[in-house]
């Protein structure tokens, strides 16, 4: 089963070069470009995953993160944090995992994989 994922950054480049990647290596990426259209998207269709930026116009992605752990339907969802910036302590316990940019993208691979959901199986 495909592994959806929501990339959620306001730098279009990085999108487009993650999502290229990601797909390649199997994912379904769905892409938001701030929290405001990411809690949308969250909302309309809930990925496996969520790998987001902090820094972001219209809404921040501690504001997000924040949203998201106070959802009763979203909380348990994992998050993946990546941030150019200082990435607090609270951020950390929030988030499923977190990631300095640049990185290298085995170490986003490997995260990925660590923190996705394993499958129900039927028996």
């Amino acid at each position: 089963m495909v592994k959806r994922l929501l990339l959620v950054d306001d730098e279009a480049a990085i999108v487009e070069a993650l999502q290229d990647i990601l797909s390649d290596e199997g994912y379904a990426v769905e892409a938001a470009f701030n929290g405001e259209e990411a809690l949308q998207r969250l909302h309309a269709a809930r990925p496996d995953l969520m790998l987001m930026d902090l820094m972001m116009p219209v809404m921040d992605g501690r504001e997000l993160l924040r949203r998201v752990r106070q959802d009763p339907s979203l909380h348990d969802l994992p998050v993946v944090v990546m941030s150019a910036g200082r990435i607090t302590d609270e951020e950390r316990q929030a988030a499923s995992a977190t990631l300095a940019k640049p990185f290298e993208l085995e170490v986003l691979l490997e995260t990925l994989q660590k923190h996705l959901p394993e499958p129900e199986s039927s028996t």
